[in-house]
């Protein structure tokens, strides 16, 4: 397989990849919001909650698809 590129197509890859690290390099310095808090995932393991109290009588149905 041989790739063949003129002057064109490297143009078009040059400004492709420049347009690419430039939105990282914006997205990157636009995330600068304080009230963000950085979480990191756990070994425990979250489970379902099954009944809640309160006052007034309700019925809820609900479906796991994740199994």
């Amino acid at each position: 397989m041989f790739f063949v590129f003129n002057k064109q197509k490297i143009y078009a890859y040059t400004i492709s990849i420049v347009t690419v690290i430039l939105l990282f390099c914006v997205a990157s310095t636009l995330n600068t919001n304080e009230d963000t808090i950085q979480t990191s995932a756990e070994n425990t393991k979250l489970l379902p909650i099954y009944n809640v109290e309160t006052k007034e009588d309700k019925v809820a149905l609900t479906m796991n698809c994740a199994w």
